[in-house]
């Protein structure tokens, strides 16, 4: 569990360069550029100066930086105390309705299992008893479906994996 942009304003930060944080972050520098813009936009305030290839950060980017650590620190406490592993043994019982089971079973299937190595999953006819629903609604542009993700309780064993498995669907 991370917010991104705070992730880039680190490496940034740390390595005082926006080509080099691209580097360790195994992204474009113009998706480091974007980050930083839309962090400082949503912030109001300006964090690091930019000259002639040179970096540097702002005071209010000094300031920032505190906060980023406390954020980055309160995430990693909220992913140890909620993000548990999937139980031993558990089966996922997948609902995918008919347009999701023609347009994305292939994706569901990949998803899973690049997340979860060796487990098995059933998939199933009725919403009923499922773990994982994935449903479509039409779109308000004619020919195109919008999926909606229907997400289990908290509690549940499976919980934990639903980020992890959005994100493989939707990259």
């Amino acid at each position: 569990m991370e917010d991104f942009r705070i992730k880039v304003f680190k490496a940034v930060y740390a390595s005082g360069s926006f080509t080099k944080a691209a580097g360790m972050l195994g992204i474009s520098q113009p998706a480091v550029s974007q980050n930083i813009s839309e962090l400082e936009k949503e912030l109001g305030i300006q964090l690091f100066t930019r000259s002639g290839g040179k970096v540097e950060t702002t005071r209010q980017g000094e300031i920032f930086m505190r906060y980023a650590d406390r954020i980055s620190s309160a995430y990693d406490s909220v992913s140890a105390a909620f993000m548990t592993p999937l139980p031993e043994g558990a089966v996922f019982r997948i609902y995918p309705d008919p347009a999701a089971r023609y347009y994305l079973m292939d994706e569901i299937s990949s998803a899973l299992a690049s997340i979860f190595p060796g487990r098995d999953f059933n998939v199933t006819d009725t919403a009923e008893g499922a773990d994982i629903c994935i449903v479509s609604a039409p779109s308000r542009q004619s020919g195109s479906l919008v999926f909606r993700f229907s997400v289990l309780p908290s509690d549940h064993p499976l919980s934990s994996i639903v980020s992890s498995l959005l994100e493989n669907l939707l990259v």
